[in-house]
């Protein structure tokens, strides 16, 4: 369910809406469950064949008189039970239970990455919200501005001219304010998707639950890069491959079928040859003539080396991008804290002063507007800088998390 019309939005909220609705985080459950199907039906073991059969039917001779028992046909009972040689009942759950392993370090590596990518949306939509509010705040001065210019204009301090450019100003604002209310719009919904919840959020006022600056962060190492989902995820296919590899070499080895048969074959007047009730057992073997399944253990083989080369994949990727996203990091906590500490401040000085010399009349309207723009762009950078930060610190966290099973660990060749 989306949150109620008019309430507000946090970050924990928006995840745990995304851990709860995210239809990639679902999907990835009802892996798991079908998984654990899958280690019930490998469980089960053949079940044993009823034939019931009647031969010799003579329609010449006829099949005699009396009760089912008495007519004069060969009648036979038999059942056969398939023997799984070679271990390959164990064999086939050892590969289910591994897959259904897999699975649910697959389901921690999606809830990982899709919970990222619910926290990059929210801080996109944020860092939108927070545009649409500096152009509302710009707008508010220039309209203030314009009625003391109204004013400044009737007593001929300012030429209609400089009243005109003002004006001129305040529309590209407003033009700017509906192309970020636009964006706004547009991030709440994409915010909606990654959440998994229906609507799309126009209703709802973000809380922008910005990261101190000071955020302490873990540095990357060894045991951290072996235990993230994504890797152990990688680790728990390679063990089902290999198990699956396993169960396929063991297809080598031919299954047996053992049987056992009860007949019945009357004497009569019309059959002088019958045999009464007699038994029989048998033995089935295929024989592997033309193939000994040697393609599945090949495809099995080849399948577990490419999940050897998909596990080494995600391990060299997973360590390039923890070092990537603690270099990103650095780099916008720097930025954050200059645009905070030195570039705002400035602006919003330099913008203070050319509004003081304007109203004293020390200043052209040109120079005013400069200011004016200056501070805007500034203002929006650093909303785009506080954004940038939290974004990079939201990701470098999700890169640092580890799985709760463990790594898993793999048969080597």
């Amino acid at each position: 369910m989306p949150p109620p019309a008019g309430a507000t939005l946090t970050l924990a909220q928006a995840r745990l809406d995304a851990l709860r609705c995210n239809r990639d985080i679902i999907a990835a459950r009802r892996g798991v469950e079908a998984s654990q199907a899958d280690i019930q039906i490998a469980s089960q073991r053949p079940n044993p064949v009823l034939s019931l059969g009647v031969t010799n039917i003579n329609p010449h001779a006829g099949i005699g008189s009396g009760n089912l028992r008495s007519k004069t046909v060969d009648s036979t009972l038999r059942v056969d039970q398939l023997i799984e040689t070679a271990n390959k009942g164990g064999l086939r759950v050892d590969a289910a239970r591994k897959a259904s392993a897999a699975a649910g370090e697959v389901v921690q590596a999606v809830v990982a990455q899709q919970s990222a990518a619910a926290e990059q949306a929210f801080y996109d939509a944020v860092v939108s919200q927070e545009r649409v509010a500096v152009f509302k705040e710009m707008l508010a001065l220039y309209d203030r501005t314009r009625q003391a210019s109204e004013t400044r204009l009737k007593a001929g301090d300012v030429s209609r001219a400089d009243v005109t450019k003002l004006q001129l100003d305040a529309l590209r604002a407003q033009s700017d304010m509906r192309q970020a209310m636009t964006d706004h719009a547009r991030d709440k919904a994409q915010l909606a998707q990654a959440m998994g919840v229906p609507g799309t959020l126009a209703g709802n006022r973000l809380v922008a639950d910005w990261p101190p600056l000071d955020t302490p962060v873990p540095q990357v190492d060894p045991d951290t890069l072996q235990r993230r989902p994504d890797v152990t995820a990688a680790e728990a296919r390679l063990a089902a491959a290999a198990a699956a590899r396993d169960l396929a070499r063991a297809g080598r080895v031919p299954d047996v079928t053992v049987g056992a048969q009860a007949e019945h074959y009357p004497v009569s007047a019309t059959n002088t040859n019958g045999s009464g009730n007699s038994y029989g057992v048998f033995l089935t073997i295929p024989l592997y003539v033309r193939h000994s399944n040697g393609g599945e253990a090949r495809r099995a083989e080849v399948d577990y080396y490419a999940a050897l080369d998909d596990r080494n994949r995600v391990l060299l990727e997973a360590g390039n991008e923890m070092e990537r996203l603690r270099s990103q990091l650095e780099a916008a906590r720097q930025s954050l804290r200059q645009m905070r500490d030195d570039v705002l401040p400035a602006a919003e000085s330099v913008a203070g002063s050319a509004e003081f010399a304007y109203g004293k009349g020390a200043t052209g309207v040109l120079d005013l507007l400069d200011a004016r723009r200056a501070l805007r762009q500034t203002r929006l950078d650093s909303v785009s800088a506080q954004g940038d930060y939290a974004k990079a610190l939201s990701a470098y966290r999700a890169a640092l998390q580890t799985s709760t099973t463990g790594t898993a660990t793999s048969s080597r060749p």
